[in-house]
Order: structure tokens, then C-alpha cells, then sequence
């Protein structure tokens, strides 16, 4: 979890990306593990229904557009399930699945820190613009991947049982907040208003010193971002109405344009896991990707896909609800910034994304025997939950 983030930060040729290798050595040993113990926990819903899924991307070779893409997808998949799966039978308590929140959380920041030193480098990227990203980090994807580890440390500070070790999870937020505000990303912008939510959300009846101190840092974060980043960060963003009004969206208002056209030709199977790019190049004249992924679900993989998709995603959702009220509103806060993201960029086969819902699935499952033993967060740290 700690290198997750750093999706396309190192790059080793042959080998590929340093979160691929991790993963594979991760696969092993958790292989191992379970072997050791001999037990495999029954799977739940949102596994089941992430299963099919992927079956379906597989089965959907047979009639895709563009095969090649198409098995690379269904391989790519087949990893990410993996990772789920993993996280379900290694996270059995409360303390391993914040063990992993923390281990990303320590990663985006890293990632956040390299962004800032490039910055402060003036080593800027895409088409000599001023935004900035970590090494060949696509700059869209570092904001949104910035953009969950916000409120996943601000649930790490109020769930921490040792409260001189708290703040040191709340400096993410002055160190994220930047980073994303360095890449000009709208999209991850947005996520970040989203995921900033769980701030107010959360406080409850806290004494009023504590709240001031509080606002102040948050005063604070948000005056140092307007002062270090750039102006022309800060004129991207604000167009962001106006490119809506436009019905522009970044470029993406023909891409999906053209998604929807395929989508009505192929509206029960899709065109092939993995090959919106080809079903959409004979319009646009070039292989984009969908830059959405309920568009790319849909055009790829039909009907059938998405409703096996929302079935996964309904399947941790619901019951979010019977979780203590801390770790119920994080995990609400959590899948809105997720949602917000994924419907502007390419996040269906994207580690983060799937990290998501495997450690929200292991939570959800893990209520009955919180209320049997004890609660999921000591209930001292944080007055919302007595």
C-alpha cells in the first residue's frame, strides 16, 4: 500500500512499475500466508460481484473490437482482484485496515514532496505548461490519488489512539492540498473540495479551543497553498464553470460524445474490455481514452458490465450505514471524492481505485464482530463517537 501511489513515479524497464513488482511479491506472500493457516475466508458480495465483472471483461475477447487491448485488460483486472482479495484476508481487524490507510497515506505524501520539489525545481510538465507532477506521474491521476489520502488522514488523526502522534497525520493535508493545487487539475479539485467535507462533517462536540485551534490550522493550510502556488494554477482552476457552461469539460465533451454513439450501437456487451479507444478513433480520428469511467464501463463492457460494476459498488456502499458514526462518515466522505474523481478520469483499472473499495469491504464485513468485541476505533479519541 505504501508504493501504491506511485503508480508511474519508477518505472524499471522489462520489470515495470515498482507498485507492479511490490504487488507480485505481496501476491506470493499472501499465498503463502493462507496456505500456512489453512483457511480461506468466504468471499462477500462486493467480491462476487467484482468476480463476474472481471469474467465478463474476459468472456468479452470473443466479440472485442480490438483483442489485444482486451486481454491486457482482463490481465490487469485479473491483478487488481488480487489486491481485493488480498487486503480481504490479511485486514481482519480494525487496526490492519488503518495500518493500510496509513501505509497509503505515507505514500501519497512522498509523492506530494516530489511534486513540490519539482516545483521548486520549475521543472514543469505537459506541453511547457506550470503544472507540475511526481516524475511521469500523470498529472490528473496524482491529483486524484492526492485527493483520497485527504480524508483518509484526517480519519487517521481522529481514530489515532495516541493523541501527540495525531498531528502528524493532519500535516498531510497542508502538504496534499499544495500538491494538488500544483498539478491544476479541475477534476482533482474537485474531489479535494469533496474529500475536505469530512473536516466540518467530523468535529463534533468538540471544547471550543480545540475547534479554534483547529480552524486556524485549516486557515493557515489554505493561506500558505494561495500563497506558494502559482497564478497560473490558480486560472486553470477557476475555469472551471466556464468550461462547463461550454459544455468543453477539458477536451472531453467529444470524447464522450463519441462514447455515447458507440455506447447506442453496442448497448448490451460493449465493444471489449479495454478498446473504447478504438470504438471511438473512427469519429474522433484518433484513440482516446474515455477520461470517465462509467462511460468506459459502458461502452466497454455493455450493460451488463455496469450493472455488475454498481453491483459491487452497492455492495460495500449499503451497508456503510450500521458502521460507528467516525468510520461511517469517512467512508461516505471516502466514496463521494471517489466517485467525483472517476467520472472525469481513467480510474476503472487503476490500483487506487480498487484499493478503495477492498479496504471499505473489509471494514463493512468486520461490524458484527466489532460490536461482539470491541469498536472498530477506541471511543476516547474523539467525542462524535461517545
Amino acid at each position: 500500500m505504501f508504493v501504491l501511489p506511485w503508480e508511474n513515479v519508477i518505472v524499471i524497464p522489462v520489470l515495470g512499475s515498482i507498485p507492479r513488482i511490490v504487488g507480485l511479491v505481496a501476491s506470493a506472500v499472501g499465498v503463502v500466508h493462507i496456505l500456512a493457516h489453512r483457511r480461506v475466508r468466504p468471499l462477500a458480495w462486493f467480491h462476487l460481484f467484482a468476480v463476474l465483472f472481471v469474467l465478463w471483461a474476459g468472456v468479452s475477447a470473443f466479440w472485442s473490437i480490438d483483442p489485444e487491448a482486451t486481454r491486457a485488460r482482463f490481465l490487469t483486472y485479473l491483478q487488481l482482484v488480487v489486491l481485493v482479495w488480498l487486503i480481504w484476508e490479511i485486514a481482519l481487524s480494525p487496526e490492519r485496515q488503518r495500518a493500510l490507510l496509513q501505509a497509503y497515506v505515507l505514500g501519497v505524501s512522498l509523492a506530494a514532496v516530489i511534486t513540490l520539489h519539482r516545483y521548486l525545481s520549475r521543472v514543469p510538465i505537459v506541453d511547457q505548461t506550470t503544472r507540475f507532477t511526481a516524475l511521469s506521474f500523470n498529472v490528473n491521476e496524482l491529483g486524484m490519488t492526492l485527493a483520497l489520502g485527504l480524508p483518509m488522514a484526517w480519519y487517521l488523526d481522529l481514530s489515532q489512539p495516541h493523541q501527540r502522534l495525531a498531528w502528524l497525520w493532519r500535516l498531510y493535508l497542508p502538504l496534499g492540498i499544495t500538491a494538488i493545487l500544483l498539478t491544476a487539475s479541475r477534476g482533482a479539485f474537485l474531489a479535494a473540495l469533496v474529500a475536505l467535507a469530512i473536516i466540518p462533517w467530523t468535529l463534533g462536540r468538540l471544547r471550543l479551543r480545540t475547534k479554534v485551534a483547529l480552524y486556524v490550522f485549516c486557515a493557515g493550510t489554505l493561506l500558505a497553498a494561495t500563497q506558494f502556488v502559482p497564478e497560473t494554477s490558480w486560472e486553470r482552476i477557476q475555469t472551471i464553470r466556464s468550461d462547463v457552461d461550454a459544455g468543453y469539460f477539458g477536451g472531453r465533451g467529444a470524447i464522450w460524445i463519441a462514447g455515447l454513439e458507440v455506447a447506442e450501437e453496442h448497448p448490451i456487451a460493449g465493444v471489449g474490455a479495454g478498446a473504447y479507444g478504438a470504438a471511438v478513433e473512427p469519429r474522433l480520428y484518433v484513440g482516446l481514452g474515455a477520461h470517465s469511467v462509467p462511460l468506459a464501463i459502458l461502452v466497454e463492457n455493455g450493460i451488463v458490465g455496469l450493472l455488475l460494476l454498481l453491483g459491487a459498488v452497492a455492495a460495500v456502499t449499503i451497508p456503510v450505514r450500521h458502521l460507528p458514526l467516525l468510520q461511517r462518515r469517512f467512508s461516505i466522505v471516502l466514496l463521494l471524492a471517489l466517485a467525483v474523481a472517476s467520472l472525469s478520469g481513467e480510474w476503472e483499472d487503476r490500483k487506487a481505485f480498487w484499493f478503495v473499495f477492498g479496504v471499505l469491504a473489509a471494514q463493512v464485513v468486520y461490524r458484527p464482530a466489532e460490536k461482539r468485541v470491541s469498536p472498530a476505533v477506541p471511543l476516547r479519541t474523539h467525542p462524535v463517537l461517545r
